[in-house]
């Protein structure tokens, strides 16, 4: 596998980049949700037949709203929904939205809370 580059991407920009890598000829590898004390954030990896890798980053917060790439890449669904649920970002025109449904936890978004947020 040759290098990965991580590019800076906001949510106004975020479905015309997908479109652009679908074009260029990149499958979609996973999307993840990841939050540190500091900062929140999105990771989209994209790969081509090569094995050449990209990810996109998006800084998010909890409850903002993010454009779905599920209209490009149809298995976003799944991971979009999965952040929603854990984490709680929203994301617009989700080509499946189970409305917090797909996840069933003890906590809602348990992940969107730091371990500060959980003590009593």
């Amino acid at each position: 596998m040759t290098g990965q580059t991580f590019k800076p991407v906001t949510a106004a920009e975020i479905v015309e980049k997908t479109k652009q890598y679908a074009k260029d000829g990149y499958r979609l590898i996973q999307i993840h949700c990841t939050k540190t004390p500091q900062e929140m954030f999105i990771i989209y990896t994209f790969e081509k037949i090569d094995l050449s890798c990209e990810n996109l980053k998006m800084d998010v917060q909890v409850g903002d709203t993010v454009p779905s790439i599920s209209g490009v890449f149809f298995g976003a669904v799944l991971y979009e929904n999965e952040i929603h649920d854990l984490y709680g970002v929203n994301f617009s025109d989700l080509a499946v939205d189970f409305k917090g449904t797909f996840y069933e936890t003890s906590v809602k978004q348990a992940f969107a809370q730091t371990g500060a947020d959980n003590k009593e």
